[in-house]
């Protein structure tokens, strides 16, 4: 037996853990002052530790990254391979994808001013807004200005240290929940379902090769075909942001937005047709897309298809007529004249309505194996049976329910304390727990999340804000909430909750895959999860005082601080109009996901029911990804056709996997010229 198996098979080591530790804050350091010196046009798709395809897929490229520079090596030396050992890949893999999730320009860059400098006179504008934002969340008015300029020669981190620690407190208690959550699902998910997590699985590919053997020297010409690949569609994305002069390959210096999609220009044709559709043209996104389901790439594209149709027929019945004179992002995210918001169609909402569905059905799918975790922990088993098991789980299912309960009320707890009412502050950790199971599931299946979805934020608008804007003096519920209930909860998971749940999954996924035991991989991604969430934290508080907020990304960062803003939002009012007028809505899609999952079980040629839920939100239209599914449905559908399910396993995949971490390496490269270049301009 090799040492690379036998490794399998022992505990982790606290030597280990201890370099996890370590790594993990030395990574979070890196990556979050890394981000802090990128040049603005990096920000969605060329950060290199960070994102590097934004959404709807939000990829980071630390994992890729990270592998990649590991593999010459690899490929040259069996004894460092053989002393890497597939465990430790393992564990560099988890610690790259949950560090990630936590040192980027969202997380902490965003997210923590949103609150911390939220009192600041360059921030919130209403006095009576301002009033309800408590000390220990926000520092004074002055330090938060300072922010702006920077130039802060003694940090003042006594007046620092609350806000910090509430927001600590704020993102790892959900991170206690999302792992607890995990451990409990694992079982269900990972080795029974095989939920399959196409970023894990493209990392796996770079992993494989790293970890060499027989195995790797099978796919080694794919995997080496696809990094060229990966290179040459990667260069012309990242030379235009330093040389003027290189040609705009993807033309997208004109008409795209930041995520990559071709936006639809005055002198289409088609501008003049009621279209509200984007096409998008980032390479990955047809990458992610080969690796999913032909039944879901199908349903997506085909209902696409049958959204362009009948907002057709809707702009001939006399609706949305202004959409041949609206600029093409408009169409898309304009309330009053998208067909996605406005009524009588309001198709964000029925999606919105399907990832309702999405988690209903799934918890209903799963009582069974959470009916038998809860008996196995608190009810009467026999311990045969319940060693049984538990044999492969990370913590015994009462450790996970237990761990899960302390999180819920660490969190109710802190929002309870900080003035929210009981009721609010506890709808706001249950529904915020079960829509990132509902988008974790989502994204284990197709690489992707949909934002803004309204799928639980419609209930506590109909309960407690059926008007707004709200009259009156706003509640702290409000105050803070309407900013944790749009981005915490509904935005990206990179706004601090959802990346727990995915580095979570991500991690046991790989761990499965690479055979790491997962109680090895739960201490692992435990020290990971803290260690990012806490070090990211002192980290900006340097890069804003040294530095000031306007010289890294731009004064107009911090409009986000205006908490009144995010109270009349799209991710937290979820409609415009009293909820009864699109309440209907939600519920429509809610019942025919349910109706579809029902019939598609039995009838296996029936559409898939996340066709529906990607198609009609607002990320597919916007960001165009309705195209890459729409290709890779063709691609995979040649593998399979010409060389089987054998082409598409041992070419079609490593070449896939090879594509990305080409990729990656070449956005390493242009964000570390970007990074360069903030300190010696050229």
């Amino acid at each position: 037996m090799s040492a690379s198996s036998r490794s399998l098979e022992e505990k982790v080591t606290v030597k280990t853990l201890i370099w996890v530790a370590i790594l993990s804050a030395v990574l979070t350091f890196i990556s979050t002052m890394w981000h802090a010196f990128l040049p603005f046009i990096a920000r969605c798709n060329f950060t290199g530790l960070g994102v590097i395809c934004s959404e709807p897929a939000e990829m980071v490229g630390m994992p890729f990254v990270l592998l990649m520079l590991l593999f010459p090596f690899a490929l040259k030396s069996s004894w460092f391979r053989e002393k890497l050992g597939v465990d430790k890949l393992t564990y560099i893999y988890v610690v790259a994808f949950t560090v990630a999730g936590f040192s980027n320009v969202l997380m902490p860059w965003c997210n923590f001013p949103y609150y911390a400098c939220s009192r600041g006179n360059t921030a919130t504008t209403n006095p009576l807004w301002k009033a309800k934002i408590p000390e220990f969340v926000a520092v004074p008015p002055e330090v938060a200005d300072a922010t702006l300029l920077g130039g802060v020669t003694e940090i003042p981190w006594g007046v620092w240290l609350a806000p910090m620690l509430w927001f600590f407190i704020l993102i790892s208690s959900f991170g206690i929940i999302s792992l607890a959550v995990t451990n409990i699902l694992r079982k269900s998910w990972i080795d029974i379902e095989r939920v399959p997590f196409p970023h894990t699985l493209l990392a796996y590919e770079s992993l494989i090769q790293v970890q060499g053997g027989d195995r790797a020297k099978a796919k080694l010409k794919p995997f080496l075909l696809g990094i060229l690949v990966g290179i040459i569609v990667s260069i012309p994305l990242g030379a235009i942001m330093f040389l003027p002069w290189f040609p705009d390959v993807y033309a997208w210096r004109t008409a795209t937005c930041g995520p990559g999609a071709q936006q639809i220009t005055s002198d289409s044709p088609l501008y003049s047709q009621p279209i509200a559709l984007h096409f998008t043209k980032h390479p990955i996104a047809y990458v992610i897309a080969y690796m999913l389901p032909l039944d879901v790439l199908f349903s997506t594209w085909l209902f696409t298809l049958i959204y362009v149709i009948i907002v057709y027929v809707a702009f001939y019945s006399g609706y949305y007529t202004a959409l041949p004179t609206t600029g093409s992002c408009g169409r898309i995210w304009c309330g009053g004249i998208s067909p996605l918001y406005a009524p009588p169609l309001r198709l964000r909402l029925i999606s919105g309505g399907g990832i309702l569905g999405l988690i209903l059905m799934t918890l209903f799918l799963e009582r069974k194996h959470i009916l038998q975790t809860l008996r196995a922990a608190f009810g009467r088993m026999s311990p045969d049976e319940k060693a049984a098991i538990e044999k492969d789980e990370p913590l015994s299912y009462k450790s996970s329910w237990i761990m899960l309960i302390i999180g819920f009320i660490v969190l109710w707890g802190l929002l309870v304390g900080t003035g929210f009412d009981i009721a609010q502050g506890f709808a706001m950790v249950l529904l915020s727990t079960i829509l990132w199971i509902g988008q974790t599931r989502l994204f284990g299946l197709t690489g992707v999340h949909i934002e803004s979805s309204g799928a639980v934020q419609w209930i506590t608008r109909a309960i407690w804000y059926p008007e707004m804007p709200y009259p009156g003096e706003p509640p702290t519920s409000l105050v803070l909430g309407s900013v944790m209930w749009s981005a915490q909860s509904n935005r990206h998971p990179l706004d601090g909750w959802g990346w727990s749940m995915w580095s979570s999954f991500s991690a046991y996924q790989m761990g499965r895959l690479t055979g790491v035991h997962a109680k090895n991989v739960f201490k692992v991604v435990l020290i990971a999860l803290l260690v990012a969430q806490f070090v990211s934290l002192p980290t900006v508080i340097v890069g804003l005082s040294y530095y000031g907020m306007s010289r890294l990304h731009g004064a107009s960062s911090l409009w986000a601080s205006n908490l009144e803003w995010w109270a009349s939002t799209g991710w937290f009012v979820v409609a415009s109009g009293p909820p009864a007028e699109w309440i209907g809505h939600i519920i429509v899609g809610a019942i025919a996901l349910a109706a579809m999952t029902y019939i598609h079980a039995r009838v296996l040629w029936f559409p898939h029911p996340l066709g529906p839920i990607l198609a009609w939100s607002m990320s597919f239209p916007l960001f165009g990804w309705w195209l890459s599914f729409l290709v890779a449905w063709v691609l995979k559908m040649l593998t399979l056709r010409i060389g089987g399910s054998r082409a598409y396993e041992e070419i079609g995949v490593p070449f896939a996997g090879g594509v990305l971490g080409g990729y990656a390496i070449v956005n390493f490269v242009f964000a570390l010229i970007g990074v360069v270049r903030f300190f010696v301009p050229f």
